[in-house]
């Protein structure tokens, strides 16, 4: 059964001014049974909350968007602040904002839906869908895999051909050139992130279907999951009426917008989605398992499964976390050991847009945050809340400890 979501009756807006970020929220309805609680009843959301607000004031973020899901519930869902500076043009709940990297989550899950419907396998080679394909190394050329794309394990150096993504030359002529580039690496044996090689599972859906990439993205996960902000597409961005525009900091830490560019639009399946938080929402409900007949427990399983350790000169993206201590990749996400447990993870950042998306499969909790700048709330926003919400998870297992008085103890 799908997942719907209704608009309640009652919006909460407070005011803002230049001194505080304005504030959203909007409670949701799930089969005519509300979904958001009161942020007062739960201490790591009310912590979080605060956190927010602080960071936001702080550092004068712009605008920002926060889903926290817990099982089969949304905790918490509000837009903060302005889609651009200077405006009162407030982020609300369907505020499209670009996500950047977390794309690749997509398309991985897109994959795992065509395994489902025995449309294609994870092992398949890419020379199976596209003939014309080729690596410098022989060998690669007729081995690389399905797997190999969505783990950044192709051998070739990291990022290869991502600053010409940003200079406009075509995907195409990018693909094509691969050829020319020399490995690093044995096919599958290294992480090396790639945007280029990642999109070549673009080319295989669209071969398999028929259908270019983001109208299956479309028919296969956003209108299933019924995520009707969501696109990829440039257009579509710049058609829409409710965006955030993305900004850049100046030399005295205040920020400027500017007008979105199409660069990476080229590479839809490893950074093209466009999302307002609404949507980001109920993407992780699916994640966490919610919505089985999208996408099944045992394709999430395989998906988050450890493809390839992330060596330690790479971990400079989980600086501020202070509880890492092993970093993976999987099929388009990235698997953290947190202070023994296990967070899925990825982080986008494109041309002024900055998102975070991190769950505990575990203990079904999950956070999502978009940002239209950088700054201090998106770069600490996934460890702040994971460490809110271990403490209080710790905490809550001490109270629930029975201890025997030692008057009751027996001695032998």
């Amino acid at each position: 059964m799908n997942i719907r979501y209704y608009l309640a009756l009652s919006i909460l807006v407070i005011c803002s001014c230049k001194s505080k970020p304005q504030i959203v929220e909007v409670r949701i309805l799930h089969a005519n049974k509300e979904l958001a609680v009161s942020t007062a009843q739960i201490p790591y959301v009310q912590e979080y909350e605060k956190f927010a607000l602080e960071t936001m004031k702080e550092t004068h973020q712009p605008g920002a968007a926060i889903a926290i899901v817990k099982g089969s519930e949304v905790l918490y869902l509000k837009g903060m602040g302005v889609k651009s500076v200077g405006t009162t043009d407030s982020v609300d709940i369907h505020t499209v904002f670009r996500i950047a990297s977390v794309s690749k989550g997509f398309a991985a899950i897109l994959t795992g839906i065509l395994v489902q419907e025995k449309k294609i396998e994870w092992d398949d080679k890419v020379i199976k869908y596209l003939p014309a394909f080729a690596l410098k190394d022989t060998f690669s050329t007729h081995h690389i895999t399905i797997r190999h794309i969505l783990s950044h394990t192709s051998g070739l150096p990291i990022h290869t051909f991502t600053n010409l993504i940003e200079s406009r030359v075509p995907y195409e002529t990018l693909r094509d050139n691969l050829r020319y580039v020399s490995p690093i690496a044995p096919l599958g044996k290294e992480y090396g992130y790639q945007n280029v090689v990642y999109s070549l599972i673009g080319d295989i859906i669209k071969k398999v279907t028929g259908k270019p990439y983001n109208e299956v993205l479309k028919e296969k996960v956003f209108t299933p999951l019924q995520m009707t902000d969501a696109s990829a597409s440039f257009e579509s961005l710049n058609e829409g009426s409710n965006v955030a525009l993305p900004h850049l900091k100046r030399s005295d830490s205040t920020f400027y917008a500017f007008r979105n560019t199409p660069e990476y639009y080229s590479v839809l399946p490893a950074a093209g989605v466009n999302a307002s938080i609404s949507d980001m929402a109920k993407w992780l409900m699916a994640l966490l398992g919610n919505n089985p007949e999208v996408i099944t427990k045992e394709t999430l399983k395989e998906l988050f499964k450890r493809e390839v350790q992330v060596p330690r000169r790479r971990k400079y993206h989980f600086f501020r976390w202070r509880s890492i201590r092993e970093t993976y990749y999987a099929m388009g996400w990235r698997v953290l050991n947190y202070g023994g447990e296990t967070v899925i993870y990825h982080g986008g950042f494109v041309n002024g847009y900055r998102s975070e998306i991190g769950f505990c499969p575990s203990q079904k909790i999950g956070i999502v945050v978009l940002c239209n700048a950088s700054g201090k709330l998106v770069n600490e926003s996934i460890p702040t809340f994971f460490d809110d919400y271990f403490n209080h998870q710790h905490k809550v297992e001490i109270k629930k400890a029975v201890i025997t008085p030692p008057f009751l103890c027996t001695m032998y």
